[in-house]
């Protein structure tokens, strides 16, 4: 008997040890914006990041360490948001964070990741704001910005040589972030240029027509916003019902789930978009496997640019804390200056000054195409990052206005 308790005994204490050497998780916490319009945002971004974590782990995780992710639903409010992610960081023990869609939502949990120091990816949330006036030290952002949108949709309007241009958005920061972008690089591209008509329907507003009209008076040439989601669907429809696309141009945001939205129904006319990460304009070994796995996971959809750079921001922070040695967030923070690392866009290099990686804007003419169910993008022009961004020396004085 003696000699059963004795062995029983060295199992326990091996099976303890073992416990004990056995590497402790690392927590990543995702602020998802899953109520409302945020929904499927949030699922295709889940989709990417699990993506990420599956090969991480795969591979030995990080620092040795295995990755498990924690989600908490902002609900769209800046509040909630910030009171999530708090209680990630204090109550879950998550060492590192992915921001949600909104910008909104994304100041106020990018504060508290500021109080406590710790390491921040933003892949969807764009104001310019998160890396100017409100920007530190902690975070890294793998999207172009809105200012930077607005750039791009100036040049589309300025080569397509139309003089006289209508602006819809909707009036909260993401629209005016993006006319801020747009008014005065249109202005210095198109010296004849004119803005006739500006028109600010709430988020989510569903009768688009009088504003729609409104601009209609002032017969514009083009059309140019980022109208998004189900109200760009609105508004596509809407104005088609009104003759817009005879007689003007459209420049907006096509990403892919507004491509998948309005199917068979795209409107016929000069409809151009721009988009952060359309799949099917990068050719790549990377990119070809991504969308395998995405399509495994997701009974066959196609990934959203949503995905892609939810997907991108894990490795951004795979990147900093491994080049760091830690999770700690002063000597991550440091890591990510200047830092080069691989992402389905191919490498990439995080600005010392602001931390916003080198990612540009793709942009091209709305049609069908044999190969997808859904309309895409054609005829690529890529802008890239270091011709769309502030430079740091712009950064500087907006972080000191």
């Amino acid at each position: 008997m003696k000699k059963i308790l004795a062995i029983w005994c060295m199992f326990v204490f091996a099976v303890v040890g073992l416990a004990q050497d056995a590497p402790q998780p690392l927590k990543i916490g995702f602020v998802a914006d899953q109520t409302g319009t945020g929904y499927l945002f949030a699922q295709s971004q889940i989709a990417g990041i699990q993506i990420a974590l599956t090969e991480i782990n795969a591979a030995g995780g990080i620092l040795g360490r295995p990755v498990e992710l924690i989600i908490r639903d902002s609900q769209l409010k800046p509040d909630v948001g910030a009171t999530v992610a708090r209680q990630m960081i204090l109550e879950d023990g998550v060492e590192l964070l992915l921001g949600p869609t909104s910008s909104g939502v994304a100041l106020a949990v990018s504060e508290v990741a500021k109080e406590y120091r710790i390491p921040i990816a933003f892949h969807t949330s764009n104001t310019p704001a998160l890396t100017t006036t409100k920007g530190h030290p902690y975070l890294v952002q793998v999207v172009p910005n809105t200012t930077m949108d607005g750039r791009v949709v100036a040049r589309l309007a300025a080569e397509l040589g139309l003089q006289d241009w209508a602006f819809i958005a909707p009036d909260y920061a993401f629209g005016r972030d993006l006319f801020a972008g747009f008014a005065p690089e249109f202005a210095s591209l198109n010296a004849e240029g004119r803005i006739v008509s500006e028109q600010w329907p709430k988020l989510g507003e569903a009768d688009l027509i009088p504003f729609i009209s409104a601009f209609q008076a002032n017969v514009p040439e083009g059309v140019a916003g980022n109208l998004w989601g189900d109200q760009l669907v609105t508004f596509m429809q809407q104005a088609e019902s009104l003759g817009v696309f005879e007689d003007s141009s459209y420049i907006g945001l096509f990403d892919l789930d507004f491509m998948k939205a309005i199917g068979d129904e795209l409107p016929e006319g000069n409809l151009y978009g721009y988009a952060r990460v359309p799949f099917y304009a990068i050719d790549s070994e990377a990119m070809t496997t991504f969308v395998e796995k995405y399509r495994r996971l997701t009974a066959g959809q196609y990934p959203s640019d949503w995905a892609i750079m939810a997907y991108d921001a894990v490795y951004a922070l795979k990147a900093g804390v491994e080049m760091a040695g830690t999770t700690e967030g002063d000597a991550v923070a440091e890591a990510f200056n200047e830092l080069t690392f691989n992402t389905l866009r191919g490498e990439v290099t995080i600005r010392a000054c602001d931390h916003m990686a080198n990612v540009g804007v793709y942009a091209g003419k709305a049609g069908y195409v044999d190969e997808y169910p859904f309309p895409v993008l054609t005829d690529f022009v890529f802008y890239p990052a270091e011709d769309l961004w502030n430079t740091c020396e712009e950064v500087e004085a907006l972080r000191e206005s």
